[in-house]
């Protein structure tokens, strides 16, 4: 399948600050068929703003992302989590194809970190 054709392009998220984090972010092709994604790489990157302070990074060397379920997982513990200020914050997603190509999956989608109750 074409890269082009994967979704979705934006994904808004909420977590909890404290708890652990597994995210799941579903990922289809153009069919609507669970997305292969043997050989790929993920980075995720969630910041005050676009340009701004990293708040916390994802990706498939440090096992901080993986593939199941139809989609991807974005995983924290609540050690790191707890360092989070509660606020609402911006997440992109850039994947890496088995061919070397550099492309951003998901574009500055709201990312809110909530307080625990």
């Amino acid at each position: 399948m074409a890269f082009e054709y994967i979704s979705p392009k934006h994904y808004p998220i909420s977590a909890v600050v404290g708890d652990d984090w597994r995210l799941f972010i579903p990922v289809v092709d153009a069919d609507g068929e669970d997305f292969d994604f043997t050989g790929w790489n993920v980075l995720a990157q969630v910041r005050k703003r676009s340009d701004g302070t990293l708040i916390i990074e994802f990706d498939t060397y440090d096992s901080t992302i993986i593939f199941a379920d139809g989609g991807l997982y974005l995983i924290a513990d609540k050690d790191e989590t707890t360092q989070i200020s509660p606020l609402n914050y911006v997440w992109d997603c850039q994947f890496l194809d088995p061919w070397g190509y550099l492309r951003t999956l998901i574009l500055k989608s709201e990312f809110e970190a909530l307080k625990k109750v």
